[in-house]
């Protein structure tokens, strides 16, 4: 890729450098989401997360979510995604939407918007989600849609292991009919990587959910307008299974506490592929497994493809990169950017030189 090819946005503070272009491609990136559009993975950033406070609906939650799942969160030059063939009406769970609703819904995405990062300093970020959005009819009067994220999105969109993330299926959140139980499947799956069970108070989780309203004011009335809907939509429709019960300090409901269900094992995703299905495909030698491992490791943070990294998940290696990415040496940066001609990539190479030595005298020891 040459300097001509994209303008580029460039944050000093992380020295990421993302591409910019000013108009839509004629032909998307991504087209269509495959025969089975729920069964996408989203990976989610921290601070992304923190959009469950604004003002954003459920719709704008789910088209958000299917962009997610649709991009190739490593490869930020392509970031133009297509959604046809009646893709947007069943996210939004109707037969046809009017474009009155759906230019309504889209123009919701382009509102300015906070983020909450906590990897910066403290305050918060304004930013706009995305950049353009072309809509138009198939004969068939889908509406097809063109989205592209914007430059200033990018960065908490894109690689999201640098910042944290939440991975889970669209699947677990397409069918769901109410915005408190988006939020709290978001939250509730948040919280599972650290504990099972634990206690919120009620007055974080009624700002969680956005219900400081004098209507929720008494726990039976929150109780009963959101928490009981949100525990059977959820329960009923995705993986999260959960139960929840009111902690009491006299005769006042002063927290809530949840406990989650372990998640199943992992089965065979409803028409996923599998090597039964191509008998002909011998099984990869240990070179072609070496070299698939060390490449996963590698596109969390360049120089990871050493064998000092194997046997790491990738959540671990995207906190090893999170502790290790301060503490890299500028002496290194310089160096590997010699070689490498990419400040950010130089970054990287760093990180990882800084976390391999870290480990070899942790096992000489």
């Amino acid at each position: 890729m040459t300097k001509n090819m994209v303008l580029c946005y460039h944050d000093k503070e992380r020295g990421d450098t993302m591409p910019r272009r000013k108009k839509l491609p004629a032909i998307p990136d991504y087209k269509g989401a495959g025969k089975e559009p729920d069964n996408l993975l989203i990976q989610k950033s921290n601070p992304l997360l923190s959009l469950s406070e604004t003002g954003l609906t459920l719709a704008e939650f789910k088209i958000l979510d299917a962009y997610l799942g649709r991009i190739n969160s490593h490869d930020p030059e392509k970031r133009f995604i297509r959604f046809e063939k009646g893709e947007i009406e069943r996210l939004l769970d109707v037969s046809q939407i009017k474009p009155d609703d759906l230019e309504k819904r889209v123009k919701n995405l382009f509102q300015t918007i906070k983020i909450k990062d906590g990897n910066k300093r403290k305050g918060f970020t304004l930013i706009a989600l995305f950049e353009k959005a072309e809509c138009y009819q198939d004969e068939d009067g889908l509406w097809q849609v063109d989205l592209g994220a914007s430059p200033s999105a990018m960065e908490y969109i894109f690689n999201p292991e640098r910042l944290g993330y939440l991975r889970y299926n669209l699947r677990n959140v397409v069918k769901l009919t109410s915005r408190y139980s988006y939020v709290l499947f978001l939250y509730l799956e948040q919280n599972r990587h650290m504990h099972l069970t634990w206690d919120v108070s009620l007055d974080d989780l009624k700002t969680l959910l956005r219900c400081t309203a004098d209507t929720y004011k008494a726990y039976y009335r929150f109780n009963e307008l959101v928490l009981k809907k949100c525990h059977e939509e959820l329960n009923a429709k995705t993986d999260c299974k959960f139960s929840y019960e009111p902690i009491k300090r006299g005769r006042t409901v002063k927290a809530v506490r949840f406990t989650l269900e372990p998640l199943a094992l992992a089965e065979d995703i409803p028409g996923q592929m599998s090597i039964d299905d191509f008998p002909e495909i011998m099984p990869p030698s240990y070179d072609d497994v070496y070299d698939e491992e060390a490449a996963r490791r590698d596109r969390i943070c360049k120089g990871f493809d050493s064998a000092e990294f194997s046997g790491f998940t990738d959540e671990q290696l995207a906190l090893l990169k999170d502790l290790g990415w301060s503490r890299k040496r500028e002496s290194d940066i310089e160096r590997f950017q010699a070689d490498v001609d990419s400040f950010p990539d130089a970054c990287q190479y760093a990180t990882a030189a800084y976390l391999r030595q870290t480990i070899l005298t942790a096992k000489a020891r």
